[in-house]
């Protein structure tokens, strides 16, 4: 099985514990600032888990479209609007495939949900869907890699233990097929459990072309949250833009 349907269920949410609400209304204001909405805007979380920033975007007036891929992830995302009390809409689809069509007035994309797939035009196929499914002038935010942070800070393994089980992760830079690839071992009890991800990572110049590939104009580039501008050196690669 495909490792990104293997792997995005609680296991995962285990962990990544320390992406939770506080950090999700940091991504928000961010985005309220560099990428205004209005509150009438039909919004796309893309890539939503468990559901923390689309519960975030309704309590701040905003009428939100969930998709996932993960039906684990799903229905943790229902049972938290469930619990906030947050009208939220769920739909679970690839994200190469997004089952609209000029519905969107912005799509948003959080925490690395892009170039999971094996060919680069199948990743540029989530791009070409992402334009399909925004209306003309709509907008997109893209929260992606920095392929040279990745390269020069990789830590090849660490381990810790948290609530009960251990935790280690073991990394590894493919530099032929460019992908960043882990693997993942839980061990809990007399239990052992193994997941893999595998990322392509694309510079900031290639994620230009395949941007303009797809019919999307590129506004906005950060290197991090905080608003400092893209450099080699930078954690993250935020990018913001529109259709044209």
């Amino acid at each position: 099985m495909t490792w990104y349907k293997e792997w995005f269920g609680e296991d995962y949410l285990k962990v990544y514990y320390h992406r939770d609400e506080s950090e999700a209304k940091k991504h928000i204001d961010f985005v309220e600032e560099w990428l205004p909405l209005q509150k009438s805007n039909l919004i796309l979380d893309l890539g939503c888990g468990s559901g923390r920033h689309a519960t975030e975007l309704f309590k701040r007036g905003y009428k939100v479209i969930c998709l996932d891929l993960s039906s684990v992830l799903l229905n943790l995302a229902r049972k938290r609007a469930s619990k906030e009390r947050c009208c939220l809409y769920f739909v679970q689809a690839d994200m190469r495939y997004i089952p609209f069509r000029q519905a969107f007035d912005a799509i948003l994309s959080f925490f690395t949900t892009f170039g999971y797939f094996k060919k680069d035009e199948e990743n540029l196929q989530t791009l070409k869907s992402i334009e399909e499914a925004l209306n003309r002038g709509g907008k997109f935010f893209l929260d992606y890699l920095n392929k040279h942070h990745v390269i020069t800070h990789l830590v090849p393994q660490d381990r810790r233990h948290e609530n009960g089980y251990e935790i280690i992760q073991e990394r590894f830079y493919n530099q032929r097929e460019e992908r960043i690839e882990k693997k993942i071992t839980i061990k809990e009890n007399s239990q052992v459990r193994e997941y893999f991800e595998s990322v392509r990572l694309y510079s900031l110049d290639e994620m230009k072309n395949m941007l303009t590939k797809a019919g999307l104009k590129l506004l906005h580039c950060f290197g991090d949250f905080d608003g400092s501008p893209f450099n080699r050196e930078s954690p993250r690669l935020i990018l913001l833009g529109k259709k044209e």
